[in-house]
């Protein structure tokens, strides 16, 4: 490869990705230069390839990533060269009414590293400037893998889910799904000390990585009746919070029922757009419910994430499922796609 270029995984349009050598990226003197150790492929990714999310091409993707700062502009202050970082990809504006009112995950006028500016599936990426104020390049702790810092900001969605939840000592927690998003909601919710903690999943694998992690009871909803066995188990009271981590519109209209009165209902998976669900409005009346979405996270998420991490109390170094060459990335792709494993990473370094 000649001097001064990089191999990236290039987004051209809908079904058409390219491994390509590209120019390292330049910096200015207000940004940072990151050499990329791994990068997470995340179902968004794969909604970009299937044309799903529409994004501007061509694009080096990849929101998900850890590194190493390689060089730093005269003007940023409070960074090292050669200092491990995860970068937290979405750049808030700070202006909009979300922003004002401190809930910077929901941006009005939000961009992100991946989408609107070259990601981390190449061997360098670029921080703007933006992105450094908005306080998004993060420390990863000495006991954190860069395997494990690659995946820390679906760990950091998460983590706001959690925090939604609003759990407390003491609860019954649902957790509907048991794909990445739902593993990491049964590893993030020993941040607090659970009663019980109920896994619903038809996969086999997933259910079997939930109990290992530390579900109390696992449920089958294609065999089992899911219902009965959450009211058995809060003495017919039901769940005191219940988080939806699957898309699927009937599985959220069913998941209403297990929630007590005064609990909590967190929609955390995005569903289908046009999506629409028929719910009886006196179960969220007679039951008080308080119905709430979870959407992205933020840097302070991604931090006290690393934080967890450190302190042993979440143990997330089961979740890579595959490494991959940028060549294979088709490969991380599918097994994202077709449920096979957690997460998939890229290793833009690997030949």
């Amino acid at each position: 490869m000649k001097e001064h270029m990089m191999r990236a995984l290039v987004f051209k349009g809908p079904k058409h990705f390219e491994v390509e050598e590209r120019p390292i990226p330049s910096i200015t003197e207000d940004e940072i230069l990151v050499r990329v150790k791994y990068g997470g492929v995340c179902g968004t990714d794969n909604r970009i390839y299937q044309g799903t999310k529409i994004i501007d091409a061509p694009r080096i993707t990849g929101h998900e990533f850890s590194g190493v700062i390689e060089a730093i502009g005269q003007n940023v202050e409070g960074y090292q060269i050669g200092q491990r970082v995860s970068v937290y990809p979405m750049i808030f504006c700070g202006k909009c009414h979300c922003c004002q009112e401190g809930r910077t995950n929901i941006c009005v006028n939000r961009t992100t590293i991946g989408y609107e500016i070259d990601g981390g599936f190449a061997q360098y990426v670029r921080i703007p400037k933006e992105a450094i104020a908005c306080g998004n390049v993060v420390n990863i702790p000495d006991s954190v893998s860069d395997e494990v810092a690659a995946i820390s900001e679906p760990i950091a969605a998460a983590y706001h889910g959690i925090q939604q939840a609003q759990l407390r000592d003491g609860d019954t927690f649902v957790i509907v799904g048991a794909g990445p998003i739902g593993l990491f909601h049964v590893q993030l919710s020993k941040s607090v000390n659970l009663k019980k903690l109920i896994v619903i999943e038809p996969i086999e694998e997933k259910r079997r990585m939930a109990r290992e992690m530390g579900a109390d009871i696992v449920i089958d909803p294609v065999s089992e009746d899911a219902s009965a066995i959450i009211l058995e188990a809060t003495e017919k009271r039901g769940a005191d919070a219940v988080i939806i981590d699957v898309g699927v519109p009937s599985v959220l209209e069913q998941s209403l029922a297990y929630v007590k009165k005064g609990g909590r209902f967190v929609i955390f998976a995005g569903n289908p757009v046009g999506s629409t669900i028929s719910i009886d409005p006196n179960i969220i009346h007679y039951k008080e419910l308080l119905v709430t979405g979870s959407s992205s996270s933020s840097s302070d998420n991604q931090r006290e994430v690393f934080r967890l991490l450190d302190s042993g109390k979440v143990d997330c170094s089961r979740m890579v499922s595959g490494v991959f060459a940028l060549e294979d990335w088709k490969t991380a792709f599918d097994m994202k796609s077709n449920y096979k494993g957690v997460k998939t990473i890229l290793d833009p370094w690997k030949e």
